[in-house]
């Protein structure tokens, strides 16, 4: 774990650099928003607040209007999941919602990569690369294939999502 963390940093650094492109979604803000502790809140909000947003990151669905005889007020419908039949296919496969709403934003938006620490959808990278061609991958592994091609010459690919 601390080795994800070590080249997590390392890949943030890269991004400060202008070396890789790393952007995130509304879903992992609801997901940090969710942290009880104070502090990590605090520190999850900033390592947010350090990515690009990703282009496609709402869909509006619509708009409630409220009318009285004082005037109106309209509401957007707004959702945090570009396809929600994928989502549901990602979910009926055996993700979990959260983790299938992460891949289908990323999916949606065409990101190269998935970065992510968990086992859970690390154990599908196969079946994912195939069905969204999305290559998943743990920040160590992302490092790695971005040292081995600066150390033989090769362009840095970007990594998104």
């Amino acid at each position: 774990m601390r080795q994800e963390l070590l080249a997590l940093q390392q890949l943030l650094a890269l991004r400060v650099a202008g070396s890789i492109k790393m952007v995130r979604s509304r879903v992992a803000l609801r997901e940090l928003e969710k942290t009880s502790d104070p502090d990590l809140m605090a520190k999850l909000r900033a390592d947010y607040e350090m990515l690009d947003q990703i282009a496609l990151d709402e869909k509006v669905l619509g708009f409630n209007n409220q009318w009285d005889r004082f005037g109106g007020i309209t509401h957007p419908l707004i959702s945090d999941v570009q396809d929600d039949a994928l989502r549901e296919e990602l979910v009926q496969y055996g993700f979990d919602r959260p983790d299938a709403e992460h891949l289908t934003q990323a999916a949606s938006n065409n990101c190269d990569v998935f970065l992510t620490r968990d086992g859970g959808i690390v154990r599908h990278k196969e079946w994912l690369l195939a069905r969204l061609s999305l290559r998943i991958l743990r920040p160590s592994e992302l490092l790695s294939a971005l040292t081995w091609g600066a150390d033989r010459g090769h362009r840095r690919p970007t990594s998104k999502g």
